[in-house]
């Protein structure tokens, strides 16, 4: 019999163990879920409606007929100094035929019954009376009266300067642009003290108060048109007007003059229709184009600037040429 070989180690299989390699289940958890409520479209119309008509967010809109009234009456208190430094600003003495022309049209328009004495109230209260119109539009008139009073102190100081070194009498301590500027600073004070109403009575109490309050100042101010007051006390002068037998009174009137009284009342009522037509902040005449119309509109944008512009260099402009040089 043969012998039984052996199995060699090596032929012998052998088998790896199998390596666990499952990973430990992660136990799935589930969390209740929060039912989000989903806004309707009224809401979401609510919501754009309140961003758009937010003044802070909204695009900053020029409404162009406020602009252009505004530019209007500026470009005629242009036209008031500029016939006012030919008559009065210098002597007389002009060389060319066209500055002895404007002089004598400067008479004409001075004159008793010239153009300025039918004109210059009305322009001049329709002036203030759209400056009241812009408060509606300002998202702060108190930092727009600071404003307004600094240019009228400027000016003030300006023509008081001038008016040493020309040894002339042309200090303006109260004008347009000061009955402004105090304007707009009351109408502030009031807008403050309208926002501390809560009840329905408080605001027409209120309402009926400026009501009577406007009707006083236009009367007064009118009624001293006709019948200039007399009272001396200097601190009165800037109110309404005075008689120039008055002391005192011609020289506060100086370069120019005019009173508070009455066109305060024309600017209250132009910051209450203001609320009222633009209460969205919106022209009234949407489908014009304002393009036609660019530059009286930008005047009155700037309307300022341009009063003080057309100031210094129309009495620079005669001062070189005619008062130095003598071409004109």
């Amino acid at each position: 019999m043969g012998k039984i070989r052996k199995p060699r180690k090596k032929d012998i299989p052998v088998e790896l163990p199998v390596e666990q390699t499952t990973q430990p289940t992660e136990q799935t958890v589930e969390q209740p879920t929060e039912q989000v409520a989903q806004p309707t479209q009224a809401q979401v119309e609510a919501e754009i409606t309140a961003i758009a008509n937010d003044s802070t967010l909204a695009p900053k809109k020029r409404i162009w007929e406020v602009d252009f009234l505004r530019g209007f009456m500026i470009l005629f208190v242009v036209w008031d100094h500029f016939m006012w430094d030919v008559r009065y600003g210098f002597n007389s003495n002009y060389k060319t035929a066209l500055f002895q022309w404007l002089y004598e049209l400067s008479g004409q328009y001075y004159g008793a019954y010239g153009l300025r004495a039918l004109t210059h109230d009305t322009f001049v209260s329709m002036f203030v009376f759209t400056s009241g119109v812009s408060c509606a539009f300002s998202n702060s008139n108190g930092k727009r009266a600071i404003k307004m009073v600094c240019f009228a102190l400027l000016l003030s100081a300006a023509t008081f300067a001038a008016g040493s070194i020309l040894q002339a009498d042309i200090t303006i301590n109260f004008n347009v642009i000061h009955v402004v500027a105090l304007s707009v600073l009351v109408w502030s004070g009031l807008e403050w003290l309208a926002s501390k109403f809560k009840k329905d009575w408080q605001h027409n109490l209120f309402g009926w108060l400026m009501f009577a309050i406007i009707i006083t100042v236009l009367i007064v101010g009118y009624q001293a048109k006709v019948k200039p007051w007399t009272n001396e006390s200097r601190i009165w002068f800037f109110l309404a007007n005075h008689s120039f037998s008055v002391p005192g009174f011609a020289e506060y009137w100086g370069g120019d003059y005019l009173s508070f009284f009455p066109d305060f009342g024309w600017f209250l009522v132009g910051a209450f229709l203001g609320q009222k037509l633009y209460k969205e902040r919106t022209t009234l005449f949407p489908k014009f184009n304002a393009k036609w119309v660019s530059p009286i509109t930008f005047c009155g944008k700037y309307s300022l600037w341009v009063y003080f512009g057309t100031q210094l260099v129309m009495y620079g402009f005669f001062y070189l040429f005619h008062q130095l040089l003598g071409i004109i």
